[in-house]
């Protein structure tokens, strides 16, 4: 660190998105920007979004090829990585089997080197209670903690054998205030929890704090609810308080 200009202190901190909807005309621009902050050893991640990876198959190739220094390249893998996709997470929660969330972690990992990915942003930790709208259960593995643990644990298992790295999330993975019964996408629209850090600690956040105890927590997604109790100011993704819990938790090594 004490060798790095604050050009690459800063860079190492930002994740470059490639992904649609950029302008075909303006791919070239894009990626050789990419390309030069790279060889500058001047950026900490890349985001190629799997699901336009045929498009940018070559750039997966030219990052790899550049980078001489352990660069993340990321992308989402929830339902797995074609030709290997199954349902979302609600599949894995159905079959309820640790042996199966394994495969499904390891040849998700396996396919995502293929493509030139070493960190994927999986497995998803949120656990839903009542029935949701707008896909939420489809997203979860459960309600149950220690089910959700347990298939968590078993997908990461899988994903490090095959030399990936993985992403929890949503960080919190705070139940949402319903709004006239439905669940709300916090990509779209603001939802907000009431949940208090206690309540966070004796449910949500047993998955994040069991894999970290395994070394098998490589990082966190955050989330965009709003937890009106610990920061009534700003969303999860945004909030020093929401996100100093878990860094709280990192440095005791709960």
């Amino acid at each position: 660190l004490e060798e790095m200009s604050i050009r690459q202190k800063v860079g190492f901190v930002m994740t470059a998105l490639i992904a649609d909807p950029w302008p075909k005309e303006n791919l070239p621009q894009v990626t050789s920007f990419v390309y030069k902050l790279i060889k500058e050893r001047s950026l900490g991640a890349v985001w190629v979004n799997y699901s336009y990876c045929h498009k940018y198959r070559e750039v997966l190739k030219e990052i790899n090829e550049i980078a001489d220094y352990p660069i993340l390249i990321i992308t989402d893998a929830e339902n797995g990585l074609e030709p290997y996709t199954v349902g979302s997470h609600n599949s894995l929660g159905m079959a309820d089997s640790e042996e199966l969330a394994y495969t499904f972690g390891k040849l998700t990992a396996t396919t995502a080197r293929e493509w030139g990915y070493n960190t994927v942003c999986d497995p998803v930790v949120d656990m839903v209670k009542g029935r949701g709208l707008c896909g939420s259960n489809q997203r979860s593995l459960g309600s149950n903690k220690e089910k959700v643990t347990s298939l968590a644990k078993a997908v990461v298992r899988g994903m490090h054998d095959a030399g990936v790295l993985s992403i929890a999330k949503h960080y919190p993975s705070a139940n949402q205030h319903p709004f006239n019964g439905a669940i709300i996408d916090s990509h779209m629209a603001e939802t907000y929890s009431t949940q208090t850090k206690e309540e966070l600690f004796e449910y949500n956040l047993y998955p994040y704090l069991e894999l970290m105890k395994e070394g098998l927590l490589d990082g966190i997604m955050t989330g965009h609810k709003k937890l009106i109790n610990i920061d009534p100011d700003y969303p999860a993704s945004l909030s020093k308080k929401v996100i100093d819990i878990f860094r709280d938790c990192c440095s005791r090594r709960v």
